[in-house]
């Protein structure tokens, strides 16, 4: 009797401690390793925490998980989009990504990795996905017969909000667009233009070579509004402490910070520099898209000259081409561990391109900014960090001497700035629920109910117009003209009867007289 009972107890401690030993399979495949690097903190986690999981993606890390498998993609790699330039326009990166739809997808596509994956068919509990670049690589989680859930780098915005039909407000800034003085009419209808412009070209444009591509590969896949429809979940990179407030639907989740909070010990090397360090440390670093070797000279000359100038201060900067003539306050990385880097007590400041991830994890560690936004959501980003008074901006196209030495010595000498990074740092790490035990349990949620039909949102099953009630506003403006047309009319009616009426009395008297 002893035995079914520890049996019993064993399987109810197993069962209240979530579900276990799932079949995850997750699809990072962009080019973006700021994009592998979170997918990957969350696939490891969930496979430290017990299930079995598999990650496709162009990018491998040294970890030695045994329930964790990596499957290298090839061919994509480093074909990151012509967007990642400086002072490349909105017009631009959409013309871009319309372009790269199908490359993309195709160098996806056509990967051993992913065939093999679809002719072995095997079973999976879910399949996490990076939303970004192509939906038609959803179509793979159907095949599978596996619920989805798509985790996004960003926050809400236009660009995810569709898969589970979460609110584009024109007061909400969007990542991509951004949004200045909403509170203005011209504002606001900037804002809601754009999100138009690009859903038309999204329908019109991208979904059919996304279709087409997709059909290639896996015949008589969903339709792409299908697949969107199909998500389970929403996994998004933010919060409030990194992005203004705004509304979110229940399967639309923020997770922001749940991978800046683990840090690994530096290599001896930067250790030792940055601990020597004593009137301090800057980390500069564009990311893993923007190239050093884009900048112009004269802006790197700028940038290099204005570090030099705040010596003893000591400088960590990221650079993928050697630079010879760095001051000598300056070491120079073609690769630094910038979570860990940002952690140190001696870092006082980040230069950044603005990035959400390196945004994240300054504001999680306290560290006050200088942005040198680039493209995409980088300056949306920079743009809240300034209004919320934790870093000072600088124009790609206005770097210069002047500009470069103002902004490092406002970073540097008001301690406002580093106020406002703790007081976010706070906000961010005094959450309810630690955020990566909130992506696991949402994700063990999915997996246990086997999709998230319950928490799914009935604006899914309206069209656009609907769901903003443009067809309710319209109703109302047709009754309004109807009952302002039916009111002139018939005013001008009563007016043409009475005046009629009094010509007529006025000519029977005169006629009378005669």
């Amino acid at each position: 009797m002893k035995l079914p009972l520890l049996l019993v107890t064993i399987a109810v401690i197993y069962l209240s401690q979530g579900v276990g030993g799932s079949k995850i399979l997750g699809v990072f495949w962009t080019p973006s390793k700021s994009h592998h690097i979170l997918g990957s903190a969350l696939l490891q986690a969930l496979a430290k925490k017990g299930h079995n999981v598999t990650l496709l993606s162009p990018f491998i890390d040294d970890v030695d998980i045994p329930n964790f498998k990596q499957i290298k993609l090839t061919g994509i790699e480093g074909s990151m989009l012509s967007v990642a330039k400086p002072n490349s326009t909105l017009f631009d990166q959409a013309m871009a990504f319309i372009k790269s739809t199908r490359s993309n997808a195709e160098k996806f596509w056509k990967n051993e990795a992913v065939k093999n994956l679809i002719e072995s068919r095997d079973i999976y509990d879910l399949v996490v996905s990076v939303g970004f670049l192509s939906i038609g690589i959803l179509a793979l989680s159907h095949h599978l017969h596996a619920p989805i859930i798509i985790f996004y780098p960003g926050g809400g915005s236009s660009f995810v909000n569709k898969f589970v039909a979460n609110p584009n407000l024109p007061y909400v800034p969007n990542l991509q667009i951004g949004m200045r003085s909403p509170q203005y009419f011209l504002s606001r209808l900037a804002f809601v233009t754009m999100v138009c412009i690009y859903t038309i070209l999204e329908k019109n444009f991208i979904h059919p070579i996304d279709k087409e591509v997709t059909d290639f590969y896996l015949p008589n896949s969903p339709t792409i509004s299908q697949l969107r429809d199909n998500v389970s979940l929403v996994l998004v990179n933010s919060h409030p402490s990194i992005e203004p407030s705004r509304p979110y639907v229940p399967n639309m989740v923020q997770i922001g910070g749940f991978y800046a909070q683990t840090t690994k010990k530096l290599p001896d090397n930067l250790q030792k520099y940055l601990d020597s360090a004593k009137d301090g440390a800057i980390l500069f670093s564009f990311g893993t898209n923007m190239k050093i070797a884009e900048v112009e000279k004269d802006k790197l000359d700028a940038i290099m000259e204005g570090l030099r100038k705040i010596a003893p201060i000591k400088v960590l900067f990221k650079s993928e081409i050697d630079l010879k003539d760095a001051p000598k306050n300056v070491l120079v990385s073609k690769w630094l561990p910038q979570n860990d880097i940002l952690a140190h007590p001696n870092i006082k400041a980040f230069i950044t391109h603005g990035g959400l991830g390196g945004n994240t994890e300054a504001v999680y560690h306290g560290v006050p900014m200088i942005g040198i936004p680039l493209f995409a959501d980088q300056k949306t980003n920079i743009e809240n960090a300034v209004k919320s008074g934790y870093a000072v901006r600088i124009f790609y196209e206005d770097i210069n001497q002047k500009t470069v030495d103002e902004a490092l010595e406002q970073i540097l000498k008001n301690p406002s700035y580093t106020e406002k990074a703790k007081k976010r740092s706070s906000l961010l790490r005094k959450q309810p629920m630690n955020p990566m035990d909130k992506a696991i349990w949402w994700v063990e949620h999915i997996i246990e109910h086997k999709g998230g039909e319950h928490l799914r949102n009935l604006g899914m099953d309206l069209e656009w117009y609907q769901l903003y009630m443009v067809d309710i506003m319209l109703f109302y403006l047709v009754v309004i003209v109807i009952m302002l047309t039916t009111s002139i009319l018939s005013m001008r009616w009563i007016i043409r009867k009475l005046f009629f009426k009094n010509k007529n009395k006025t000519k029977n008297k005169k006629s009378k007289k005669e």
